[in-house]
């Protein structure tokens, strides 16, 4: 969700913004089918971003919106105003000591509805728990409209994936990712159904769009990547110094000769 500099990348942030004005739009009116199908749309984009819902907890999704007194479909321009109208507010008429983590909520709904990749995230978990509780999805929060269900047996049912994960060989570059634990499965889908649907765009653009890495892990994954294909390196000495990298500060290739590996 953060700019990037190719005109490809730009596109799947178009794409994205569109469906998000969308999705906020359709929740504002309460157009539950048009929350369905644009949380179904940017799921296929970003399906890291909505993790299965956790039946096993009793507390639900808190929304911010709500926290805040703004509307779902705000614009990003006018979050900020109204998280520090919010915040204020409490301080004129609450007292910080006594009401701690009522005060924390308000920080955090603000620094989550800042940040474009955090509140579309927060949109499509409380929108989809919002689908639930009115009965338009099913309980265990399959973006499919409970009416369109044709009656039949029950059978497990699993969050839709519009662009299944596929067994075919994955880039390098995300094989690295993968080996040192930097994303994981949900992310790889998300990645996954990025290429397919632009194939155009490089993946590093997509990686570093997402925010998994930084532009100096980035460097180093392609020095990782040339030393693996010269046999310089293996792959659990690459995991071990991108650990050093992204814990202690220490540059992959400076991890790799203090070690005596390079």
């Amino acid at each position: 969700m953060a700019d990037v500099g190719s005109g490809g990348a730009n596109r799947i942030e178009l794409e994205s913004q569109i469906l998000c004005s969308a999705l906020r739009l359709s929740w504002a009116d309460d157009d539950n089918i048009g929350v369905v199908k644009s949380a179904r749309e940017l799921y296929q984009l970003f399906p890291d971003l909505m993790p299965p819902p956790k039946t096993d907890i009793p507390e639900r999704p808190e929304n911010y919106y709500e926290l805040l007194g703004l509307r779902c479909d705000v614009p990003q321009s006018l979050v900020v105003a109204g998280y520090l109208r919010a915040a204020k507010k409490f301080l004129r008429t609450q007292n910080v000591k006594d009401n701690r983590q009522d005060y924390y909520k308000i920080l955090t709904a603000g620094f989550v509805l800042r940040k474009p990749r955090l509140r579309l995230s927060h949109d499509l978990i409380t929108g989809r728990e919002w689908l639930i509780n009115t009965k338009t999805i099913p309980e265990d929060g399959t973006l499919e409209p409970i009416a369109a269900t044709p009656s039949r047996e029950p059978e497990p049912v699993q969050m839709v994936r519009t662009q299944p994960i596929v067994a075919t060989q994955l880039p390098t570059l995300i094989e690295l990712l993968k080996y040192a634990q930097i994303i994981g499965p949900a992310e790889v889908q998300a990645l996954t159904n990025q290429m397919s649907i632009a194939p155009e765009i490089p993946v590093k653009e997509l990686i570093l769009s997402a925010g998994y890495v930084t532009d100096q892990e980035m460097n180093s994954l392609w020095l990782a990547e040339t030393l693996l294909s010269q046999s310089k390196i293996t792959m659990a000495q690459f995991a071990v110094a991108m650990y050093d990298e992204r814990t202690q500060g220490i540059r992959m290739a400076e991890s790799l000769q203090v070690r005596g590996w390079l």
